[in-house]
């Protein structure tokens, strides 16, 4: 008798962090900055409950009973690991189909106010950009959901979160994929450069990239300077910062709400967890529409 097929269940994604995972040179540091998010959790938000009971989740964080917490500091690791791992063994056999891209987007309905992180805004979100990826020509594609706070440092715009989509696809006209996904992702005042699309090397850390666990703040200023063949000239530029304490715990919170596999940006691609192994595999619609070639 045949197998049925498996079900889409998103949840298989933290259910397939083995131990493994956790192995490495700066679990030790990991686990130290888990330690350090309690104590901030403790002392400086003791009255927020939804603080309390995160930090009481990640105090509970142990070896063979991990909390698979996308805000903690030592699962989220084996998350990017995790996701790497696999996409790594699907783009290997995408090979011959096309050029395999690196897709960076920042869309600027992906904006929000520093108080209005909401999950279930962010699921809505994925729906759209998939149809608007979809609109665009892609195909599968396989990414995940980043998060910066975005500052202007003489307070052009408000600070806001913003949430990009970083992944890879594949297709055999790059300059026509990028223009299609410009009509689709314009560009805003905050946002002058929505689009980045690149040939993917084979280079590991941009599948690392694709779950990174680490968040920013992100300063930009109109008098940056760049070299060129006639000189300087100035330019919009940004500086890279540190998250500050409240808005450390504000994502975190989010974070807990939206899980990891919250972050993940599947489209014509499932995660398939089967127990023992772990995958993801495409899952092309029986009709489908205009693609890039």
């Amino acid at each position: 008798m045949s197998k049925s097929p498996l079900h889409f269940n998103p949840t298989r994604f933290e259910g397939a962090l083995s131990e493994k995972l956790y192995i490495g040179f700066a679990s030790a540091s990991r686990k130290m900055e888990r330690e350090k998010l309690i104590r901030l959790l403790r002392t400086k938000h003791k009255d927020n409950d939804e603080a309390q009971t995160l930090a009481d989740k990640l105090e509970a964080c142990k070896k063979n009973k991990r909390c698979q917490l996308a805000p903690c500091p030592e699962c989220a690791p084996a998350g990017q690991k995790l996701l790497a791992k696999v996409a790594a063994t699907f783009l290997a056999k995408q090979e011959g189909a096309g050029h395999l891209v690196c897709v960076s987007i920042v869309p600027a309905d992906g904006v929000c106010k520093p108080k209005d992180l909401d999950p279930a805004y962010a699921a809505r979100n994925v729906r759209r950009w998939k149809e608007r990826l979809g609109r665009a020509g892609v195909t599968w594609f396989v990414g995940a959901l980043d998060y910066s706070l975005n500052e202007h440092d003489t307070a052009r715009y408000k600070p806001h979160w913003s949430e990009h989509i970083y992944g890879l696809t594949t297709t055999t006209d790059m300059d026509r994929l990028k223009k299609e996904l410009r009509k689709q992702f314009p560009v805003t005042e905050a946002i002058p450069r929505p689009v980045k699309v690149k040939i993917w090397d084979g280079d590991p850390d941009a599948l690392a990239y694709l779950l990174k666990p680490n968040y920013w703040r992100r300063v930009a200023t109109d008098d940056g300077e760049r070299f060129t063949k006639n000189g300087m000239r100035s330019c919009r530029a940004t500086d890279k910062q540190r998250l500050r304490s409240k808005e450390r715990v504000r994502l975190a919170l989010y974070l807990d709400e939206l899980g990891l596999h919250g972050r993940l940006v599947l489209r014509w691609a499932q995660f398939v967890n089967r127990g023992a192994t772990a995958s993801i595999e495409e899952r092309a619609p029986k009709t489908v529409g205009t693609r890039i070639a």
